[in-house]
């Protein structure tokens, strides 16, 4: 039977997975919190890097001798996979843990049938609903289940929805608190993507500027006709972390040899998208065939990313839109107001007619960066 403090006991075990963001992925980010019947903690752990131990070992480990009899509150259930570390179910099977309690399902065959196993050992396993467990686990669910990394889109803007003004000038709409939080989530993501028009517009370099980056993230440029200058930050600075160009197959196939040579030489690689030549302008991804961007998003997951963040700009953000791909939508509004009609929009997809087809989204975060409010709003399924 459920007791009143269980739900309690995973939304622990939920904060202490996020602590993993960074270093967990490819793998689930899971907290496991150990507790007597007292109520006592007496172990905690979270999954920290990939290829480290589990949560559970973790907690285990803290726990020793104190884990018997004891309840383990796990945000996932325990695997039963032999992979760089053992299965968690026999780890908690070999503690003496009297009983355990997950709140998500393991959606990898390779890794489910951890509380079967459990229960098959006498112990007592229970799956209960925890909102906070199941937030945690989006990102891995989404992996495993739609074959594609877990997209964050982020952008800064003005009060009256603006994200720069007629002359394209942006800088700096949000604050030095707003993109320093960006920037530790650069060094948490493993690819970061932005529209050629960003790249025209700002001419980043897309690197994390923190002394803290857990990770060095792959540099994305959606560009389809393949305009992006030679001399570009993004380019010029390949030796301190990957970068990609991802352009329609026939701008690739046209390129000529000198810029080929070029883009060989500073080490940016290419990623084809299908279909043939646009009508429209180089900074617009009008005209992209259907699903381009689901398809792009297989394919980086196929090659190992786990997460994209994505700045912008207003094409790229509205083809992701168009196809339903935005998960997490990260939205920094500034105490600033332009009033112009012309200024820069957030997003400029195909869209959407009739307010009911709507993408709908949830508040899960609200919270003050210096004068800016951030939002954080996830896709709703």
């Amino acid at each position: 039977m459920r007791e009143p403090a269980d739900a309690d006991w995973l939304e622990s075990a939920a904060r202490l997975a996020l602590r993993g963001h960074g270093g967990a992925e490819p793998n689930p980010m899971v907290g496991c919190v150990i507790v007597q019947s007292d109520g006592s903690i007496v172990g905690w752990g979270y999954h920290a890097r990939c290829g480290e131990l589990h949560a559970e070992a973790v907690a285990l480990k803290r726990a020793g001798i104190r884990a018997k009899g004891a309840t383990a509150f796990v945000t996932l259930e325990p695997c039963a996979h032999q992979g760089k570390t053992p299965p968690c179910c026999d780890a908690l099977i070999k503690s003496g843990v009297a009983r355990v309690v997950y709140a998500v399902a393991d959606p990898n065959p390779l890794a489910a049938g951890g509380a079967d196993r459990m229960r098959a050992a006498g112990i007592s396993v229970e799956q209960i609903y925890s909102i906070a467990c199941e937030r945690v686990t989006a990102p891995f669910l989404t992996r495993i289940r739609s074959k594609r990394p877990w997209i964050i889109a982020k952008w800064a803007q003005t009060i009256d929805g603006r994200t720069a003004t007629r002359a394209g000038d942006s800088r700096w709409i949000s604050s030095a608190q707003s993109r320093a939080m960006v920037h530790r989530e650069r060094g948490r993501v493993d690819a970061v993507m932005v529209g050629i028009g960003t790249l025209f517009a700002d001419n980043p370099h897309l690197l994390p500027r923190t002394s803290r980056s857990r990770r060095i993230p792959r540099r994305i440029i959606v560009d389809p006709r393949l305009v992006t200058p030679s001399d570009a930050q993004v380019v010029q600075t390949v030796s301190q972390g990957p970068v990609a160009i991802a352009a329609l197959s026939s701008s690739i196939h046209e390129l000529s040899d000198e810029r080929r040579e070029i883009f060989a030489t500073a080490g940016v690689t290419f990623i084809e998208l299908s279909g043939s030549a646009m009508e429209s302008a180089h900074r617009s991804f009008r005209g992209l065939p259907k699903n381009s961007m689901t398809m792009l998003m297989q394919n980086l997951y196929t090659d190992g990313v786990s997460n994209v963040l994505v700045e912008g700009g207003a094409g790229l953000l509205g083809a992701l839109f168009d196809e339903d791909l935005i998960d997490d939508a990260w939205c920094f509004t500034a105490p600033l107001a332009i009033a112009d009609g012309a200024g820069a929009p957030i997003a400029t997809g195909e869209g959407r007619t009739l307010m009911i087809d709507a993408l709908r989204y949830e508040l899960l975060d609200l919270r003050r960066r210096a004068d800016d409010s951030m939002a954080l709003w996830r896709r709703k399924t």
